[in-house]
Parts: structure tokens; sequence; C-alpha cells
């Protein structure tokens, strides 16, 4: 008899514990400091590109081109601002463009976003995102170290 009621009594403070932690409020998952937000690659094309930039949620980049580390650095202040309103704000999302879908010299753009925003970005938002990743690329290319 004392088993049953040892067995009964672990059985319903087990089940009270449970309850206890279901209203608790849930936690909002977020990326890491230093994990990857954004990853923009850009491949193929007529000149053969095959660069990739990598932005962390903590504002630093990573760019490779040919496989190769070209630039390591910290968005600037404007740009930072840009992206942490799109991660308070966007779900996370992948977006892929191709000029010549199977054809020669066919350039393809991708954008990985891994917000942890509740909205659904819409088409042009997540056009947005791409365009921005795209121009910083572009600007970080053209800078020498």
């Amino acid at each position: 008899m004392k088993k049953h009621s040892l067995l009964l009594f672990v059985g319903i403070t087990l089940l009270l514990a449970l309850l206890c932690t279901c209203d608790q409020t849930r936690v909002r998952p977020t990326i890491e400091p230093g994990g990857v937000l954004l990853s923009f690659e850009r491949t193929g094309g007529i000149a053969g590109f095959m660069d990739r930039l990598t932005i962390s949620a903590g504002g630093e980049y990573h760019l490779t081109r040919r496989g190769q580390p070209e630039r390591i650095g910290v968005l600037r202040k404007e740009q930072r601002a840009q992206l942490d309103t799109w991660q308070q704000r966007l779900a996370a999302f992948t977006l892929t463009l191709e000029d010549n879908p199977g054809g020669p010299d066919n350039m393809k753009h991708e954008a990985i976003w891994s917000g942890a925003g509740k909205a659904a970005p819409t088409q042009a938002e997540q056009r947005q995102v791409l365009d921005w990743a795209a121009t910083l690329l572009g600007e970080l290319s053209a800078v020498k170290p």
C-alpha cells in the first residue's frame, strides 16, 4: 500500500510541476550574437562570379570571392540600423533569383534570411533585403583592403 501511495504522490507532483510551466510566456527565438543572420551569394554569369557575403546578427560581415576570404569587418551605423529593423520584424525566408535559368551564363542571386521576426515578409520585402545585400557586396568588393 505504501508503494502505491508513493507512486501516486510522485505522479501527482510531476503532473503539478508540468501544469505550472504551461502558463509561462514563451521566449521568442533569437539569433545568437555571432550567428549568421543573412547569407547572400552571387554565382555564375559571364564573369563566373562566386561571391558570398555573410552577416551576423551582431553586424559583423565576412566576404569571400571565388572561395577565398576577401574582407572581414563591421557594418556602418546606418547599415546596422537597417539590419536591426528587419531582424526585429521579418521571419526567415530564402529568395533565389536567376536571370537565365538553365541557360548559358546564368547569374544567380540568393539571399537566406534567418530573422526571428513574426511577420512573413512580402515578395517586395524579400527583394529589398536581397538588393540591399547585393549593393553591400558591390561596395565591399570595390574597396581594396
